[in-house]
């Protein structure tokens, strides 16, 4: 073909024919430059054929990393809730007989009571997503917008979690062991298998009772004692804004979920 032109070329000049010679240059030229965009345009659809089909891939793999916080999330918030009834439970014992409160309910509502759970979000695809670069990837700005930020979110609810946390460990934890026992609280909480699935996320199957193995105290001394209002109505209290600070996390990854769908059903 470079041959044929070089002919064409050749024969323009011998023939003196410089007019034709430069249009036919020019058309040469015009060719080259046709040649290279088209070439150009293919290979820019290739590489957005490439970006898309990757796209499709991020995004089912961010919706199950979201749709998982998002049922770990719901999962926490519920255990919270038990928290919070439990919670206002021993409280209204402090204004019954005593005889009415049996020491394994007592015992039952103090052992959710102090559980702190923390919710522990997947961000391995929105992680590898920020730091790699790959972010651009996403066509929607929204849906690129909400995941960057979301891991910055989460701050106040962490926040709010180890307060919750340090409360129970540094301050009622103590409190139980000082003025009450913690052994037939503990053993509570295992043989509690339907609140202890909701917390750990595994379905727990035991028949051996650990309640034997620690001799029951009277429950009077703790109910009656001043400083257990405040530590339970602390407990409620932060247990609350958790949930509060929770609820606002849950609209964020409910709002991406929505926005991945509705990019996956664009495409």
């Amino acid at each position: 073909m470079l041959k044929f032109f070089r002919s064409i070329r050749k024969s323009l000049l011998s023939e003196g024919k410089t007019t034709k010679y430069f249009k036919y240059a020019i058309g040469e030229i015009l060719l080259v430059v046709i040649g290279i965009l088209i070439a150009l345009q293919i290979n820019n659809w290739n590489q957005n054929k490439q970006d898309r089909a990757q796209e499709q891939q991020i995004l089912s793999q961010l919706l199950k990393e979201y749709t998982n916080n998002l049922d770990q999330l719901n999962q926490k918030i519920d255990i919270r809730n038990e928290i919070i009834k439990s919670s206002l439970k021993i409280l209204s014992y402090r204004t019954i007989e005593r005889q009415v409160v049996t020491p394994d309910s007592f015992n039952l509502h103090i052992s959710r009571a102090i559980t702190r759970p923390t919710f522990d979000p997947e961000l391995g695809v929105t992680n590898e997503l920020t730091s790699s670069g790959k972010l651009y990837l996403i066509e929607s700005p929204e849906l690129r917008n909400n995941i960057s930020s979301f891991p910055s979110l989460l701050g106040e609810v962490r926040e709010e979690e180890m307060v919750s946390f340090n409360n129970v460990e540094e301050r009622i934890t103590p409190f139980l062991m000082e003025h009450y026992q913690i052994g037939r609280i503990l053993a509570e909480f295992l043989n509690d298998e339907t609140f202890r699935e909701k917390f750990t996320l595994v379905k727990s199957e035991s028949n051996t009772s650990f309640k034997d193995l620690f001799v029951q105290q009277d429950i009077s001394s703790l109910l009656d004692h001043p400083d257990l209002e405040d530590h339970i109505g602390l407990m409620i209290s932060n247990t609350i804004y958790c949930n509060e600070q929770s609820e606002g996390v849950k609209e964020k990854i409910e709002s991406i979920i929505s926005l991945i769908n509705l990019e996956i059903d664009k495409k």
